[in-house]
């Protein structure tokens, strides 16, 4: 069995993760750390520190402010880390690439299949299709912290890789902004209800636009995604991985 510790245990993610591994499974988790006080069929921990079961793999789904202490812990213990976490600064992500020299990281903001599966079709569209205007849309619940989503930008970030230069990134539009400029990605984040996920790209021509669309129905989606990330992972010493390596694993 592969040993899990998971960090942000109650939280949407959290839950969601641990409910998938009651099933049966080569998956099971020893520990997990969240600072609020819950039932669990395993122990529960607020700080990694006082974490005494052994584990493979520590898994993340909590804040970004706590990435210091998962690099930390990862590389101590030599365990791989899955960050599943999103709203990651440029200066995080520096930390991450520079963590993974020596430790196994898989990061990704969206554990979803389909979401890679996106991610590639639209890098795809886009290096048969541009220049065009490209719009991305996308709509969380109205609890979620950062705008727009580490998943639309890793979208923006596939069309402007197609272009093969960067590319200007616009969130939102107001009155006084001027007209669209060429070559810019409009951005938009929509919050409100409970909505899981949705994610469209639109590619804009004149006479025709082709939009490409993910939905996610329920964060059973991303937990599976995440148990897959775990078996890749096991055993992994040193890297840096993401969901482009996981859907074309061999």
């Amino acid at each position: 069995m592969i040993r899990v510790i998971l960090h942000g245990a109650g939280g949407k993610m959290g839950r969601a993760f641990a409910a998938l591994v009651q099933e049966p499974t080569d998956i099971g988790i020893v520990a997990g750390v969240d600072v609020r006080n819950m039932e669990s069929a395993f122990p529960i921990y607020t700080d990694l520190e006082m974490i005494h079961e052994d584990a493979d793999i520590l898994i993340d789904f909590s804040r970004p402010d706590v990435l210091p202490n998962l690099l930390s812990y990862a590389a101590d213990h030599h365990i791989p880390l899955i960050l599943g976490t999103t709203g990651y600064s440029n200066e995080d992500l520096d930390s991450i690439a520079q963590a993974s020299r020596q430790n196994a990281i898989f990061q990704s903001p969206n554990l979803s299949i389909g979401v890679a599966l996106l991610t590639e079709l639209v890098g795809h569209a886009a290096s048969t299709l541009l220049p065009c205007d490209v719009e991305i849309i996308e709509t969380h619940h109205r609890a979620k912290a950062d705008a727009p989503s580490g998943t639309a930008l890793g979208l923006a970030h596939a069309v402007s890789e197609a272009a093969r230069q960067p590319l200007p990134f616009r969130h939102g539009r107001a009155p006084q902004d001027p007209p669209r400029s060429a070559g810019e990605i409009g951005i938009h984040a929509v919050r409100g209800g409970s909505t899981i996920g949705e994610h469209s790209v639109l590619f804009l021509l004149d006479g025709e636009t082709i939009e490409l669309r993910h939905h996610a129905q329920s964060r059973e989606i991303l937990a599976r995604g995440a148990l897959r990330a775990i078996r890749f992972m096991t055993g992994h010493s040193s890297g840096l991985y993401g969901m482009p390596d996981l859907l074309h694993e061999v």
